[in-house]
C-alpha cells in the first residue's frame, strides 16, 4: 500500500513537471510549482523512514507553504497588473 501511494505522488510529481514545461503562462505556471512542492515533501516523508527524515518532510513542508504563500501574492499581483493594463 505504500508503494503504491508513493508511486501515485511521484506521478503526480512528473506530470506536473511536464505541465510546468509545456504551460506557456507565468500565472498558469505558478500553483503546478506549487505541487510539485508539496509532491516532494511528501516524498521525502515517506522515502527517509526516521525521525530525521520526519523533520526534514516538515521543514520543507513548512517551506514549500511560504513559498505557495508568494506565489498566491504573485497572482493577486498580476491580476492587479492585469485590471491596471485594462483601465488604460
Amino acid at each position: 500500500m505504500e508503494s503504491l501511494v508513493t508511486v501515485t505522488i511521484g506521478l503526480i510529481g512528473i506530470i506536473s513537471i511536464i505541465k510546468v514545461f509545456l504551460t506557456k503562462s507565468r500565472a498558469l505556471k505558478l500553483p503546478i510549482i506549487c505541487c510539485i512542492n508539496f509532491c516532494i515533501a511528501a516524498l521525502i516523508a515517506l522515502y527517509i523512514k526516521s525521525p530525521m527524515g520526519a523533520v526534514a518532510a516538515v521543514v520543507y513542508f513548512a517551506l514549500s507553504t511560504v513559498s505557495s504563500n508568494a506565489i498566491a501574492h504573485t497572482l493577486g499581483e498580476i491580476d492587479k497588473m492585469d485590471e491596471f493594463e485594462k483601465k488604460r
